[in-house]
């Protein structure tokens, strides 16, 4: 956004507010009152994202607590300003804080959604998933460790999440054989009908086959249509009644995706009889039909490259180069945005801000902004100014898990040199005065409760405080239902709106 006529007017030195030293405070002094400063960071999270969207989204509901609160803020500003150095886009909000002083909230955003578009393919993503499931098998069924706070910390077996995960893996597998009986069954068929006219069997499938795995696949189309419009209006009902009987429709749902894989291959090999469950329309109508499916199969590899696609992206740097490079892309964007806030002294605090995928990516960058801080001798004061990490519909839990087999050979010099690149499970007295706060729902796949940054028996008091968001409540769509709620935003407003001293105070005292 440009600068309006009255921001060009305005004194250089209080546009360019990383400027250190005595001079810039007297310029401002003299220009407005002086008020306290805080920074919120977000980082958005998997899939299509529009800039500033993310901003616009916290300030609003920063807004709404306030008032609720009887602490309305004032209308917001969108200025471009330079912040230490960088010239960067931010949303101004006026507010009060605890003690009804005048606060102001800079809200920043990590914007990294261009570096994956059209950078993933299908069988990237296939092969994301399919190594991820085996990976999380090989953890679920021994006692799992991770190297943190000096040693390694055991969180015993998990026969459960093994169940899931292997569920999870049939029903890849299934979509990927699916995919392809899709296409090969319509180009069978087209060959017949080109060679040999109406009614002919194909080369591979004769017509009582056809007829009945054209059945089988569109039903399954027609039944995913029909959930999705149930989870559609339940997320705009938003009632717990809903989760129950949505989550029986969608179990029953991963079992038919699970058939869609198993049937095929047995009724291709004779050793299953499928005629009888065929139904004419689809073969009468074959052509219009399959054209549909390779419709809706063109849709579902969009999906799965938009979001899956993303996280793979990110995380898979061990397998592909190109990842590499797109994640160092990423890191350096928005570790860039997060230096320059740190590198200006006007801020007080600092409150970090992550969803989904997007909580990944501010671990990391928070992990970096530490550790280049300390070696630094720490002119940022990057823990003392931190006032939270909150991360929502995080899978920061399910990636150290799944992907920690990747480690499966290593030494234990090996994970300690992996953990010393991440300050936050490396040492509590040093850097985990920090507060945490991880907000989850049960009810959304990909979050969960972040039980593998801990040592508890170290903790002491200091771990990550996980919170149950009891309005996320549309299965699959609760992903993204934290953003309607107040949970996310009571949390970022009780961080912002802390005095200086109470939240050193706070933080020393986890």
């Amino acid at each position: 956004m440009f600068l309006n006529k009255q921001q060009q007017t305005a004194p250089k030195l209080e546009r360019e507010v990383g400027m250190p030293g005595a001079a810039a405070d007297q310029a401002l002094a003299g220009t407005r009152e002086h008020k306290r400063k805080v920074a919120l960071f977000v980082a958005h999270g998997m899939g299509q994202q529009v800039p500033f969207e993310t901003m616009d989204c916290v300030a609003a509901g920063l807004i709404r607590i306030a008032k609720k609160d009887g602490r309305p803020a004032a209308a917001i500003r969108a200025e471009t300003c330079l912040v230490g150095a960088q010239k960067l886009q931010r949303i101004e909000l006026e507010m009060r804080d605890a003690e009804d002083r005048p606060l102001e909230v800079h809200v920043y955003e990590g914007y990294w959604a261009p570096f994956t578009e059209g950078q993933v393919k299908i069988a990237d993503v296939m092969s994301f998933l399919l190594r991820g499931g085996f990976n999380g098998l090989r953890n679920a069924w021994k006692d799992f460790q991770r190297w943190m706070f000096g040693g390694p910390v055991n969180f015993g077996k998990r026969p459960r999440t093994g169940v899931f995960l292997t569920l999870a893996l049939f029903a890849v597998v299934s979509l990927i054989v699916a995919n392809f009986l899709v296409t090969v069954m319509f180009a069978d068929r087209l060959a017949a009908r080109v060679k040999g006219g109406l009614g002919e069997d194909g080369a591979i499938f004769a017509n009582q086959t056809f007829t009945a795995l054209t059945t089988l696949v569109a039903g399954w189309v027609i039944y995913s249509a029909a959930i999705g419009a149930l989870l559609y209006v339940a997320h705009r009902v938003r009632g717990r009644a809903w989760t129950l009987p949505l989550g029986v429709l969608l179990w029953i749902w991963v079992a038919y995706t699970i058939a869609l894989g198993v049937v095929p291959p047995l009724a291709l090999l004779d050793w299953l009889d499928v005629s009888a469950f065929g139904m004419q329309f689809f073969n009468t109508y074959s052509v219009a039909v399959w054209v549909a499916l390779l419709v809706v199969s063109a849709i579902l590899r969009g999906v799965m490259i938009q979001f899956p696609g993303d996280v793979a992206a990110y995380i898979s740097t061990h397998t592909l180069d190109r990842f590499q490079e797109i994640r160092t892309k990423i890191k350096e964007r928005v570790g860039c945005v997060a230096k320059a806030i740190y590198a200006s002294n006007e801020y007080e605090g600092v409150v970090w801000v992550g969803h989904s995928l997007g909580s990944v990516v501010a671990y990391d960058a928070l992990n970096t902004l530490i550790m280049d801080d300390e070696l630094a001798n720490r002119p940022a004061r990057a823990v003392e100014r931190t006032r939270l990490l909150l991360t929502f519909g995080s899978p920061l839990d399910k990636i150290a898990f799944i992907f920690a087999s990747q480690w499966v050979s290593a030494t234990e010099t090996r994970e300690a040199l992996a953990a010393s690149f991440q300050p936050l499970i490396l040492d509590y007295q040093r850097f985990r005065n920090i507060p945490w706060i991880n907000i989850w729902s049960p009810a959304d796949i990909v979050s969960g409760d972040l039980d593998f940054y801990d040592d508890l028996s170290k903790s002491n008091g200091r771990e990550v405080q996980n919170m149950v968001d009891t309005r996320a409540t549309t299965p699959l769509l609760a992903h993204i239902e934290y953003w309607q709620n107040r949970l996310l935003y009571e949390r970022l407003y009780e961080a912002l709106a802390r005095p200086a001293a109470k939240a050193v105070a706070s933080a020393m005292a986890r």
